[in-house]
C-alpha cells in the first residue's frame, strides 16, 4: 500500500508543480496537457532517482530522498521544456 500511496503523492506533486510552473514561466502556444505531462514525468523520474539510493535497504517511494527527487524533477522538467520552447520560437 505504501507504493501506491507514494506514487499518488508523486502524481499530485507533479501536477501541482506543473500548474505552478505554467503560471511562472509560460511559453507561447504551449499546450497545458504537455506541461502537465512533463511535470508528472519529471516527478516520476526524480522520484525513481531519489529512491535508487535506498534500493538495498527500503526502496519505498515515501522516503525523503524520493520525495525530494520527485519535487525537484517535477519543477525541473517543465522548466527545461519551457526554456527550450522559448528559445525555439
Amino acid at each position: 500500500m505504501t507504493f501506491i500511496t507514494g506514487f499518488l503523492i508523486w502524481l499530485v506533486m507533479g501536477l501541482v508543480a506543473a500548474f505552478l510552473g505554467r503560471a511562472v514561466y509560460r511559453a507561447e502556444d504551449t499546450a497545458m496537457a504537455l506541461t502537465l505531462a512533463f511535470g508528472v514525468l519529471g516527478a516520476f523520474i526524480g522520484g525513481m532517482l531519489g529512491t535508487a539510493a535506498y534500493v538495498y535497504h527500503d526502496p519505498t517511494p515515501m522516503r525523503f530522498g524520493a520525495m525530494l527527487g520527485a519535487g525537484l524533477g517535477a519543477l525541473f522538467f517543465p522548466f527545461l521544456y519551457h526554456l527550450i520552447a522559448r528559445k525555439a520560437v
